[in-house]
């Protein structure tokens, strides 16, 4: 703040991410992350307080010069903010006289310490189920859960995420689930995320070869049941000769034109 002239910010430059109702942790990172890099983040913070307005000397009061610069630094900033809120979040803020304050009413806004939200966000970090989801989906949808607690002045430690993670995976991921829980050093995230995804494509590339031996299980359940070997014509001759040769055996069996040709020879 000892510059002669005030840092300029705009939203088109410096905040490019519009706030909207679903957005408040990415935006807040991003205003953050900028007005440190510039060192104005004292002007949001409550780390320090605006100069004194007017400085008293021996011929009265006078305008501090340090105030006006901080005033105007102060005003640019608000503008910025204000340029990237959208146009139903604009008015939550368009009323406030210091940056500190909008960003004060933003927070309580978007980021409320409620009881109620802090149950309502550990109830679903404990009751969501990986189910017909793939491993980046789930995970990324319980890091949400676990960015809006720690908004909410509620965060999860890494280790209890992880081990809400791994209960809720479901049988199939069963045998890695155990090989991590006995492993010396606890993981990281973004090792348990690398591991997970690994595994998952373990499981479907073990799906794939049983696919062919299916179809043909079905392909043999469709043939028509007919005796192996010989054609079915043949099987009638052989019939036809058996009875015959019987009959010959047999006299009792014979058929009457057969009787009358023998005693006609």
């Amino acid at each position: 703040m000892g510059s002669k002239a005030p840092i300029q910010v705009t939203a088109a430059t410096h905040f490019p991410i519009k706030l909207t109702a679903n957005n408040f942790p990415v935006w807040r990172c991003q205003v953050e992350s900028t007005l440190i890099g510039l060192d104005l983040d004292v002007y949001i913070s409550s780390v320090q307080q605006p100069p004194k307005q007017l400085t008293t000397e021996k011929n009265g009061s006078k305008s501090n010069p340090e105030y006006l610069l901080w005033y105007r630094q102060d005003q640019t900033i608000i503008s910025a903010i204000l340029g990237c809120c959208s146009d139903s979040i604009q008015p939550l803020i368009s009323s406030a006289t210091t940056s500190r304050e909008a960003w004060k009413r933003l927070n309580a806004s978007f980021a409320s310490e409620s009881r109620s939200r802090v149950i309502s966000l550990k109830s679903k970090l404990v009751k969501n189920p990986k189910g017909t989801r793939s491993v980046t989906e789930y995970l990324q949808d319980m890091r949400t859960i676990d960015d809006e607690l720690a908004l909410a002045q509620s965060p999860v430690t890494e280790e209890d995420l992880l081990v809400h993670i791994l209960s809720q995976l479901g049988d199939e991921f069963g045998t890695i689930v155990a090989a991590i829980k006995v492993h010396e050093t606890p993981l990281s995230y973004s090792e348990l995320f690398e591991k997970l995804a690994d595994f998952e494509r373990a499981l479907k590339e073990q799906a794939v070869p049983s696919e062919p031996m299916l179809t043909t299980a079905n392909y043999t359940a469709r043939q028509p049941n007919r005796p192996s070997g010989r054609p079915d014509n043949f099987s009638q001759q052989r019939s036809t000769n058996n009875r015959f040769s019987n009959q010959q055996r047999n006299p009792a069996n014979r058929t009457p034109w057969s009787s009358s040709a023998s005693g006609g020879t």
